[in-house]
């Protein structure tokens, strides 16, 4: 994934970690900073976004805070940056959900890895949906590049065909009226199309 933009898809490799941590032995009051020690180079946004993150629930495993209530004061709107594609709202869930986790661990004795094992399942499967969101709609938004195009490629083969678009568009006013109509509708079908393209792809 480029930089720049906030991978999503390494949440539940995050979650698989902390697991993983737990399931070799490691007890829970260092897996946050063995967690720091794994992201601190900053070798991709993912890690750039969790780290402050992650060394505040570190401080507060050391101080013998409350975890879950350092990852939740440690999300909100100042937390981490937007990319326009919800990469914030997503970071900020993972530390709400990875708090739940932990709260549902303390108060029921469950296995931490357990549980955070099925929260990285639902994870990959949510993942998982919305890759074939985006194979559904990479047709749609194809058809609809494409039919932006279809007016040039119309005016072109006009050319081709030893006709004048521009002198039976703006010769007469049936032309010029035939002109403002095709661009009327092209604007609004273009728009009309890309808002059903955005609800299709906002639709969970």
């Amino acid at each position: 994934m480029p930089r720049g933009a906030l991978g999503v898809y390494e949440l539940p490799l995050f979650v698989h970690q902390l697991a993983g941590l737990l399931r070799a032995g490691r007890p829970p009051f260092v897996l946050w900073a063995d967690m720091e020690r794994i992201y601190a180079d900053g070798n991709s946004d993912f890690a750039v976004a969790a780290l402050p993150v992650i060394s505040t629930a570190r401080r507060a495993a050391e101080l013998g805070l409350s975890i879950p209530h350092a990852l939740r004061m440690a999300t909100g709107p100042s937390s981490g940056r937007a990319d326009g594609r919800g990469a914030t709202t997503h970071m900020d869930r993972l530390w709400v959900d990875l708090a739940g986790c932990l709260i549902v661990a303390e108060r029921s004795g469950a296995p931490l890895a357990g549980i955070l094992e099925q929260y990285a399942a639902q994870l990959d499967a949510d993942l998982d949906g919305l890759s074939a969101q985006e194979t559904v709609l990479a047709g749609p938004r194809a058809t609809v590049v494409l039919l932006a195009w279809l007016p040039g490629v119309g005016l072109i083969l006009g050319f081709a065909l030893g006709v004048d678009p521009p002198e039976v568009l703006f010769g007469s006013p049936l032309g010029r009226l035939t002109l403002a109509t095709g661009v009327l509708l092209m604007i609004t079908s273009r728009l009309w199309s890309r808002r059903l393209v955005r609800r299709a792809g906002a639709v969970p």
